[in-house]
């Protein structure tokens, strides 16, 4: 018995349902992506000529908006507190470092206030961040 060979044909593959399910996979994540949207307080930083970038692994942030109001690592503190709040913050690592942002447009005596706490807590690292010129 003599079997015939299958006529040789010329076979492609189609991509385009596999093209067709990377795209949709591509906009799932990007529609199911969330994104990190960090809460900033708008400040005009004050300029200095010796400014440098500062990589810094989570120092303690301390904010002083144009009206005064004083916020640790973007959360709200009443002046009365925030001695309070950066000894407990400073207690189980002394070491850590402060980071003053304060506006340009604030009162010396806010910053004084906070270098007066500052000092009293022992706080040996210290920085006052400032923009580029």
């Amino acid at each position: 018995m003599s079997y015939k060979s299958p006529a040789h044909s010329l076979i492609t593959l189609n991509l385009t349902p596999l093209i067709d399910i990377v795209f949709l996979l591509l906009v799932f994540f990007m529609l199911t992506a969330h994104f990190v949207d960090e809460k900033q307080i708008d400040l005009t930083l004050p300029e200095a000529a010796s400014a440098e970038a500062v990589t810094e692994v989570e120092p303690v942030v301390v904010s002083i908006d144009p009206s005064g109001s004083f916020y640790i690592n973007s959360e709200v503190v009443h002046g009365q507190l925030l001695e309070q709040r950066l000894q407990s913050l400073f207690s189980d690592n002394p070491d850590r470092l402060l980071r003053v942002k304060a506006d340009s447009q604030v009162s010396f005596d806010k910053v004084v206030t906070l270098l007066d706490i500052a000092r009293l807590l022992h706080i040996t690292h210290l920085e006052i961040a400032t923009r580029e010129k």
